[in-house]
């Protein structure tokens, strides 16, 4: 398997756990800082999720599958 492969592979990876973690529920106990926090939570999530779909399409340009 070559380098891209191996790099993509574990974005993906890492995707599959960040989307799972996006449904994650959290409770909050009606306490409105943990709402926040939830909220935060959920916007890091989302961001760093585009981050590494914005990576793995780099390194299928640049590095390329193998395939």
């Amino acid at each position: 398997m070559n380098a891209g492969k191996m790099i993509i592979n574990e974005i993906d990876s890492r995707l599959e756990r960040l989307g799972n973690h996006y449904h994650d529920k959290k409770n909050t106990d009606g306490n409105p800082f943990g709402e926040v926090l939830s909220a935060e939570s959920k916007l890091l999530n989302t961001a760093l999720a585009g981050e590494l779909r914005s990576l793995k399409e780099f390194v299928q340009e640049k590095i390329g599958t193998g395939d």
